[in-house]
């Protein structure tokens, strides 16, 4: 198979440096270089075992072992495909033990329960009351962006860190920052068997690593003698700052001579025109090594394939969707969700079908989901008493009952769920779920008012469905597999699968990382939208690293498109715009 790759792929796939970083740029195979370099492995006598590949997302892992699977046979069962916070979530599952956890069951919280948690500390230490911070939202907020990032800097809020890390112990959970901080742990400890068996490390989308996830790699890798990193990434794809990574320190890796380079510049994706204006775009930004990409296609295949679109605000881009007569339909990117609510609000108003990535994976974060996930958290990890906190009133406990059972629990050394469960009628214990049930019996159990959903909260009609949808495509999965694969949930999983017609899709330009589609349209191609307003008051202070942040943004967006790309200004002043984005002359498009 590998004589049906490109020179640069095979170069890349046969690297034999110990220490390699394959620069690959949107549209050049990457995904069919790593399955490639798999497969050289394993026909040269690596064992599956040994072999661990971690990528971004949780769609890309599934691709990944699907590609594996389709390339090597069963074999390729053997590898372990994740993301690092699923590596992070079951070794730590199997070995949390080793970091002061229990064994088996573990809880993931969500912002609202790492929030309500850090509260309930604070009120314990005296620093949170009355509905305010003793030293300010702003500190705290930065404070734990700085724990996040794997950072020790002393604050008034350092007692806060020991208490709530002490209570997730209790409670048997972890932030979701959290599944990394473990994973480094445990890596630095190296009391998992898995570290000394993996001798191979590919990581797709390197650039996207933050400071702790590197930490984390950096560890796993000295625990094997003659350990190998294969990364594939591309710096001017990297547009995940605001989580935290540091396209910079793969760069510094670059510069140093750490990392052998190999590079892959054949773009298979786009039109010779989309590629030609993506690289017209990208040569601007100065501080990273740039990728000019050569388009493999060598005509066009439509007459119009890049245009773009004055005056485009969401009513005309609704009447541009409403009458497109093109072969597939457009996929729209935005920067931010009010700008798609918009053009979601004149669709609909308009008649005309569409699906809008991310509004569902946006639901899990509210009062009604949370508090129904924490009923069934409580049945998997009875330990969790933020769980319970959120879930009683839903499971038929009232305050004062509440109240009693946390009494009784200190008392016994027991959890506040453990009471509450013992106190049960035999028959209402019954119709409870456990962690070992399929997910149908879970959505059985609300159905059938075994939880009673608080109507302030919202429309529990729209949780049923997120829990039969998922009932109905994993059948076999039960709670505890359900909680898991929520955990790690991201917009992506909202994607049509292969077999469902796609149709009108919108969605920012930050969740269409990683995907391709024929037709695009950018919508708000305007300076304060793209770029950001806050990149530009940034810029007036004589810091563009924002600009370059946002000007990678825009080459991600950009190379989306297979065939077709619009480009969509709108008026002058809407929703904070100002004029056409410079974004557009750099790529030689005047409106």
């Amino acid at each position: 198979m590998i004589a049906t790759l490109n020179p640069e792929q095979q170069t890349a796939v046969l690297a034999d440096e110990k220490r390699v970083l394959v620069l690959a740029g949107a549209g050049s195979g990457k995904t069919r270089t790593l399955v490639e370099r798999v497969a050289h492995l394993m026909e040269n006598g690596v064992s599956g075992y040994e072999i661990v590949c971690t990528t971004f997302t949780r769609a890309a892992a599934g691709e990944m072992r699907a590609r594996l699977e389709a390339r090597i046979g069963r074999e390729a069962r053997k590898v372990t495909v994740s993301t690092f916070h699923g590596l992070g979530l079951g070794l730590l599952k199997r070995y949390g033990q080793h970091i002061g956890l229990r064994y088996g069951a573990l809880t993931v919280y969500t912002p609202l329960e790492t929030d309500i948690m850090l509260r309930h500390c604070g009120e314990l230490l005296g620093l949170y009351a009355k509905g305010k911070w003793k030293h300010g939202k702003r500190e705290l907020d930065a404070f734990m962006a700085a724990i996040e990032r794997g950072e020790n800097e002393e604050s008034p809020y350092t007692p806060l860190r020991t208490a709530f890390e002490a209570a997730c112990r209790q409670n048997n959970a972890l932030p979701y920052y959290g599944l990394i901080h473990g994973l480094a742990q445990l890596a630095a400890e190296g009391k998992v068997r898995e570290f000394t068996n993996w001798t191979y490390f590919l990581v797709d989308e390197v650039q996207d690593l933050d400071r702790m996830q590197w930490r984390t790699l950096n560890a796993m890798l000295e625990h094997t003698e003659d350990s190998e990193l294969y990364a594939v990434g591309d710096i001017s794809q990297s547009i995940y700052g605001f989580r935290g990574a540091v396209p910079e320190y793969l760069q510094h890796l670059i510069n140093a001579g750490t990392l052998t380079v190999y590079e892959l510049r054949s773009n298979y994706r786009s039109s010779p025109a989309i590629v030609e204006a993506a690289n017209s775009l990208i040569i601007h930004n100065t501080s990273h090594r740039v990728l000019e990409m050569q388009a493999m296609r060598e005509t066009e295949d439509i007459l119009h394939c890049l245009a773009k679109q004055g005056e485009a605000n969401s009513a005309v881009l609704a009447n541009m969707i409403a009458g497109w007569r093109g072969p597939t339909p457009p996929v729209v990117l935005c920067r931010n969700n009010r700008m798609l609510d918009k053009l979601s609000d004149e669709l609909t108003a308009r008649d005309v079908p569409h699906k809008r990535i991310g509004k569902r994976t946006s639901a899990l974060h509210s009062p009604l989901f949370v508090k129904a996930h924490a009923a069934l958290k409580c049945f998997v990890n009875p330990h969790d008493e933020t769980a319970f906190l959120l879930a009683h009133e839903g499971l038929g406990v009232d305050a004062a009952e509440y109240a009693k059972f946390r009494v009784t629990a200190a008392e016994q050394g027991k959890s506040g769920f453990e009471v509450f469960r013992e106190n049960l009628t035999l028959e209402r214990l019954e119709t409870m779920p456990s962690e070992d049930d399929t997910t149908a019996k879970a959505l059985e159990w609300f159905a059938s008012g075994g939880y009673r959903f608080d109507p302030a909260d919202g429309d529990s009609q729209e949780f049923l469905g997120w829990l039969n949808t998922y009932a109905s495509e994993h059948p076999l999965d039960t709670i505890a597999d359900y909680l898991d694969w929520l955990a790690l949930v991201d917009v992506q999983d909202e994607l049509p699968a292969g077999e469902e017609e796609p149709g009108i899709l919108l969605m920012t330009c930050h969740a269409s990382k990683g995907l391709e589609f024929p037709c695009v349209i950018i919508a708000g191609c305007n300076e304060g939208v793209l770029p950001s307003k806050q990149a530009l008051a940034a810029e007036k202070k004589g810091d563009t690293a924002a600009i370059e942040d946002e000007r990678r943004l825009m080459y991600v967006a950009v190379t989306r498109a297979r065939d077709t790309l619009i480009l969509a200004v709108r008026p002058r002043k809407e929703d904070g715009g100002e004029g056409p984005s410079r974004f557009l002359a750099e790529m030689s498009l005047h409106i």
